[in-house]
């Protein structure tokens, strides 16, 4: 008997359950709320019921369906809360391979990068040290060619 319960479909029990703890609890108060609506109607229009009577018990009814709205109100961020759980498993599970494509996309980008960018510097530095070396050796004949600025310069 109790091997008949570890076989039962996973999603069918879920939904039962479901049906059971979540769907039930709301449904099963509204179902009677608009019965004892349709009761205390019945009575009024019968004569069965005097205007005090009316009163107190208008007045639990309108309790009611004020708790009722509020209450429904309440279960809206938990639903939002749900759905969005829902939604991100599905946006994962479809994300995962665009993902995936992207990352080995940019790890090819930056093996390339890190085989490519020495010989792309190479002539860079090389054109760099040449303006260093023009640079010194411009400001080294501008200093013999001037000695008396040569002392007023603090270089």
């Amino acid at each position: 008997m109790s091997g008949l319960f570890g076989t039962a479909n996973p999603v069918q029990k879920h939904r039962r359950e479901v049906l059971l703890r979540i769907v039930a609890p709301v449904v099963l108060p509204f179902a009677g709320l608009i019965l004892l609506c349709v009761v205390l109607a019945l009575a009024v229009a019968t004569g069965a019921l005097v205007g005090k009577q009316i009163t107190v018990v208008m007045s639990l009814v309108a309790t009611v369906f004020i708790a009722l709205p509020m209450t429904i109100l309440c279960l809206v961020p938990y639903f939002l809360l749900a759905v969005s759980a829902h939604l991100s498993g599905r946006v994962y599970a479809r994300a995962r391979t665009p993902l995936r494509s992207a990352r080995r996309l940019t790890e090819q980008v930056a093996h390339t990068t890190e085989r490519d960018v020495p010989k792309l510097a190479r002539p860079l530095i090389g054109l760099n040290t040449r303006l260093t070396r023009w640079e010194h050796a411009l400001r080294g004949w501008q200093q013999s060619a001037m000695p008396a600025e040569k002392e007023a310069n603090h270089e």
